[in-house]
């Protein structure tokens, strides 16, 4: 044992000691300065690693290099930067660094978000499923938006019942979107189901949060890693095989509701191979992984920010009120949809601001060059690990004038509609990466966020608790709002019985 431990240190050493020489003798970007042969390991800590990285940017300039073990790091901190490397010459940055914690410990590299880039066929598979159905036509689609408003209503419902609990309730109700849309399955109507399909996609969620966090020394060595990442993350995370099993048996007894499976088994006739199920299973986990935690954080930001920005909350309802009400007879009442979105753009623009303010996810995933470039005079060697810091991006002066404050005028123009060429509104994309490693899930992701925001504005007012105002504290590489409290009470009791109402025809529908 001891033997074997010297020696994987020994080829550490010297691996160690092959990069390093070989990185003196490129003109690299600057950054900070590290220690021998580790680098800066020491100095990126274990959350919030977006602040420092924009500490570095402010000191070193848009483009700054670190490097932890034998790992060369590329941080960008500009739109310019970022959308250069990343979209015009995507194809050398497509591919992803070996992740050896969240892939392989924890088992998320079948997927598509640690699967290789282009022109890996399993890539362009994962990218065809994700287009098919839930691409920009397919989010247009009535039965699609009809599980997102459903679960919409109910999350009001339970809003009016227990305020308190609002993180909670946002979270379940996300969980229940992408279930139903992943595997067909309606939390609501397997409450006593003994395999708990929200408690097992929870947990995996859990897993690649943290195992996606920059800095795992297993995934920046360049010698021997397995020894290097022995702790509590290193366990499956992506528990694919129980909710697959759920779908086939309810197929098998003709009770399947469609989903992102069962279409996809559709198209097989029942002739599905092995590795089609392989796929597949990997797809459906992606599809929630990318949108579980992410949009939980959004709708958290947004009861956030109305609590601490009143005038912005009266602003949307006023607009929100207005269209509803030159939509439709007087005598009628509706709750606001997703085909609203192009009549509302003040609440679209609302929206890009809770983007922006605190991204749910401040650095993406990481990409790789797989070739050497050379950018501004300085060398990207081939296996630089290439970040964009989303959350500087966001914060930089030059496009957002003035970023700690809340504004969604930023992205509208003089007539008052979404400014879609500005460069405010393209930045703001970045929320969502970059390149062909975009997150197909975008679409759905607005269409959820923005009905939400919608139905909120509709239903509630948010106000401060107890007249205190919460703090602003983010934390985690899905980056959410540390806990507050906020007051929430419906509009009206005449908003709050239409709620009620809605909910029980859908309960009598079920």
């Amino acid at each position: 044992m001891v033997s074997t431990v010297a020696t994987a240190l020994v080829a550490l050493l010297v691996s160690l000691l092959f990069v390093h020489q070989r990185q003196r003798s490129a003109r690299r970007p600057p950054g900070a300065r590290g220690l021998p042969l580790i680098g800066n390991a020491f100095q990126i800590p274990k959350d919030k690693q977006w602040l420092v990285w924009d500490k570095w940017r402010r000191k070193h300039g848009d483009l700054v290099s670190f490097r932890i073990l034998g790992s060369e790091n590329l941080v960008l901190s500009s739109y310019e930067a970022a959308t250069e490397l990343l979209d015009t010459r995507g194809l050398l940055y497509s591919d992803r660094p070996q992740a050896t914690m969240a892939g392989e410990l924890v088992g998320w590299n079948r997927g598509m978000g640690y699967s290789p880039g282009p022109p890996n066929p399993r890539f362009r598979e994962l990218r065809r499923l994700f287009h098919t159905f839930i691409g920009p036509r397919a989010c247009d689609a009535k039965d699609l938006q009809t599980v997102q408003e459903e679960e919409s209503i109910k999350l009001l419902d339970k809003l009016l019942d227990t305020p308190h609990e609002f993180m909670a309730h946002t979270r379940d109700s996300t969980a229940a979107v992408l279930l139903r849309l992943a595997y067909g399955y309606d939390p609501s109507q397997n409450r006593n189901d003994p395999i708990s399909l929200v408690k097992i996609v929870q947990d995996a969620m859990d897993g690649f949060s943290l195992a996606s966090e920059p800095g795992w020394w297993c995934d920046t060595s360049p010698g021997p890693r397995s020894c290097l990442c022995q702790t509590d993350a290193a366990r499956p995370g992506a528990p694919v095989q129980i909710p697959f099993d759920y779908v086939k048996q309810e197929r098998l007894k003709g009770t399947s509701k469609r989903s992102f499976i069962s279409t996809f088994l559709d198209e097989r006739h029942g002739e599905e191979t092995t590795e089609d199920e392989d796929i597949i299973n990997a797809a459906a986990a992606s599809l929630y992984s990318g949108g579980a935690e992410t949009t939980v954080a959004s709708l958290d930001s947004h009861f956030l920010a109305m609590t601490l920005f009143p005038h912005i909350q009266h602003k949307a309802q006023s607009t929100l009120d207005t269209y509803l009400l030159h939509s439709l007879p007087r005598t009628n009442q509706r709750l606001p949809t997703i085909s609203d979105r192009p009549h509302l753009p003040y609440l679209e623009a609302l929206m890009y601001e809770i983007l922006r303010w605190n991204p749910s996810v401040p650095l993406g995933l990481p990409h790789v060059a797989t070739q050497d470039d050379e950018y501004r005079g300085y060398t990207i060697q081939k296996g630089t690990v290439v970040w964009a810091n989303i959350w500087s991006i966001l914060q930089d002066e030059d496009v957002f004038p003035d970023p700690t404050e809340f504004r969604p005028e930023r992205y509208l123009d003089q007539d008052g509609r979404i400014a879609k060429s500005s460069k405010q509104v393209l930045a703001v994309k970045t929320a969502f990466g970059f390149g062909r490693r975009v997150c197909p899930g975008l679409y759905l992701a607005e269409n959820s966020v923005f009905l939400a925001i919608a139905m909120f504005l509709f239903a509630l007012d948010v106000s401060p608790h107890e007249d205190r105002l919460p703090e602003v504290e983010y934390n985690g590489f899905i980056s959410h709002p540390r806990p507050f409290k906020c007051k929430i009470r419906p509009r009206s009791p005449e908003v709050a019985q239409l709620i009620r109402d809605r909910v029980q025809t859908l309960k009598q529908t079920d």
